[in-house]
């Protein structure tokens, strides 16, 4: 099994969120697409599932039909009441609609890719190439051989990506893999240099990063003034604070997610300086909270979801299956 990544950030099923006590409205997503990486299982004669971050089973898991099938003809087979891992492109309403991975066990909700945005391998021989800020690094380690491509072309046409520089090439299609363990992917893969073929399976890596979402607002109607939170795949945020006037103060920067799995926004406004220069949030039941305290943006102030994941955003632009 290609043993990547899973993401310690909840995957909420909401509708978008408007501001607090504000006259203006949030931009519209570009798809009402949202994304879940979780567990499912059978238990009371009911198809359950929970995010990787929920300790709650929630019953009855909406999908269209192929999908309930495919899910239940699969855990048939699995000892009653554990629960597989699962990952789904979903709707705004919460039903799945597009199977990404299915296979694997908890474990695999807490393994992790820092920064990955795609990865692909397969076991025999053992392979592994990873996506990471346009740069691709293959590596065969049955072969100890690697490949590092710092700026690979990209092409893609319909159903097919591919990164290729000096003579190698990783190709991804949307088709069904499954690798030797039995896991099923919607991503298959193959990478050639030479006279060498490597044949796998793909999927998507630091979700931790990618399923953000990319709105973030705070809803609290005893605030002065309502947050919206902007983040943006080249890893620039917006970041806006609206009286109940309506009127906005920007501030921006860039953001990354730490090993700990909070969100720290930096700011380049020259208006903010010393210990005023950052933000840590925490992710707790889909809300973003506020750590530290700063001077401007006090502390504790929760902010919730849109329904867009930034990985949509990456999808779209098809830079990514």
């Amino acid at each position: 099994m290609l043993e990547l990544p899973v993401l310690n950030k909840t995957l909420p099923l909401l509708s978008l969120l408007l501001l607090a006590g504000c006259s203006s409205t949030p931009s519209q997503p570009i798809s009402a697409q949202t994304y879940f990486r979780g567990l499912v299982r059978i238990a009371d004669n009911q198809l359950q599932y929970r995010s990787c971050d929920q300790a709650n089973w929630r019953s009855e898991i909406q999908g269209v039909a192929s999908i309930r099938e495919r899910l239940l003809d699969r855990l048939l087979s699995a000892p009653l009441g554990v629960g597989i891992y699962l990952e789904a492109w979903g709707d705004a309403q919460g039903r799945l609609t597009e199977l990404q991975m299915l296979g694997g066990d908890i474990a695999t909700c807490r393994f992790n890719l820092d920064g990955i945005e795609l990865r692909a391998g397969g076991l025999n021989p053992v392979w592994y190439a990873d996506l990471r800020d346009g740069a691709l690094v293959v590596h065969d380690s049955t072969r100890l051989r690697s490949w590092q491509l710092s700026s690979p072309s990209f092409k893609q046409s319909a159903n097919r990506w591919s990164w290729s520089a000096e003579g190698t090439r990783l190709t991804v299609k949307t088709e069904a893999c499954r690798d030797a363990l039995g896991v099923e992917y919607a991503l298959s893969a193959q990478f050639t240099a030479g006279q060498t073929q490597l044949n796998g399976c793909a999927r998507y890596g630091d979700l931790q990063r990618n399923l953000l979402k990319r709105h973030y607002y705070s809803r609290d109607s005893t605030l002065l003034r309502q947050f919206a939170l902007e983040l943006q795949v080249d890893d620039r945020f917006d970041l806006s604070l609206i009286d109940r006037k309506g009127e906005t103060e920007r501030y921006q920067g860039s953001w990354q997610v730490l090993k700990s799995g909070e969100l720290l926004l930096r700011f380049s406004d020259e208006r903010l300086r010393g210990s005023g220069k950052s933000l840590r949030f925490k992710s707790e039941e889909g809300a973003l909270r506020l750590m530290n305290q700063h001077p401007v943006f006090g502390k504790g102030t929760r902010l919730y979801p849109g329904v867009e994941p930034l990985l949509s955003t990456l999808r779209l632009s098809q830079t990514i299956p």
